[in-house]
């Protein structure tokens, strides 16, 4: 018998797009955000009924109380968790469609066909969730700054933190960089991942890691850092001590009313701003390393 489970909690406006983020990863058939009027929003994840749903529960809690400790402004309900049927999930798959991510880049689901045009890079993600197919403006964002470093730079190889799904290291390998690392903390994540590598034939080029940056040895020409503006800025340190002396960090995840506040932290720790994009509310900053700064 089709069944699926769904997990939901309600969330503030400040919270909303980071629960739905961080639930990118946890190994969800998809992600949604609905507005409930007067209560502000609600943020569902679909689960296969066979999915065991306590570690996912208990990585959301962890990071719950991670936002609500270092968030002024943060506030979210209960989880629930219930049984739909097939009607239901049909409605809400039916609504994630292939979406062109770049100039290049097109992600698509795997119910849905695209014939590629002359230039263009498919990539399939399933989960297929708001902020796993390129429907987030977090991710858009970065896959277009991508795409323009990489047609004007030469980057050997490239550090995808906070990797989730792993759709900005499978770009960065699919747009042609040969040597490609995404790390995130949570197991769940790094596991789905590694489903999206095999579906997009890259597992052999990709390396995936679980754990913190500290870990991670070498330097980097491209840090992808689509996260938090709290994760980047704890960060902070380790970001710049793993770029190479011309290299780049992309820092994403960026609601337009902390930009500067991202920025000016990361310029107290060495970087210089090159460039930066901004859609819907969201900002992407690409920096580089001030070699003037001491």
């Amino acid at each position: 018998m089709f069944a699926i489970r769904k997990l939901s909690l309600r969330a503030s406006d400040e919270a909303k797009s980071l629960i739905s983020d961080f639930l990118l990863g946890l190994d969800a058939m998809g992600v949604a955000e609905d507005i409930i009027e007067g209560e502000g929003f609600e943020v569902s994840a679909y689960f296969s009924k066979e999915t065991d749903l306590n570690p996912v529960i208990g990585s959301l809690k962890n990071y719950l109380s991670f936002l609500r400790e270092n968030l002024s402004v943060f506030s979210h309900g209960g989880i629930t968790v219930e049984e739909i049927d097939r009607s239901s999930w049909e409605v809400w798959r039916n609504q994630l469609k292939t979406v062109r991510a770049g100039k290049r880049v097109v992600i698509r689901p795997p119910w849905e066909e695209y014939i590629p045009k002359d230039g263009e890079v498919v990539i399939e993600i399933n989960p297929s969730m708001a902020f796993g197919t390129g429907h987030h403006e977090t991710t858009r964002l970065c896959i277009q700054t991508l795409e323009e470093i990489l047609a004007s730079t030469h980057v050997k190889n490239v550090l995808d933190v906070g990797s989730g799904s792993g759709i900005l290291a499978i770009s960065a390998s699919k747009l042609g960089v040969k040597d490609v690392t995404g790390l995130d903390i949570d197991p769940v994540a790094v596991r789905e991942a590694k489903s999206n590598l095999e579906r997009n034939s890259v597992s052999e080029k990709i390396k995936l890691l679980c754990g913190y940056i500290h870990s991670v040895r070498g330097r980097f020409d491209l840090i992808l850092a689509n996260i938090t503006v709290e994760a980047i800025l704890l960060m902070k340190k380790e970001l710049r001590s793993r770029l190479d002396d011309n290299g780049l960090l992309l820092a994403s995840g960026i609601p337009t009313p902390r930009r500067d506040e991202l920025v000016s932290g990361l310029e107290k720790e060495g970087f210089i701003i090159k460039t930066e994009l901004q859609e819907g509310g969201w900002v992407a900053v690409l920096l580089g390393i001030d070699n003037n700064s001491t």
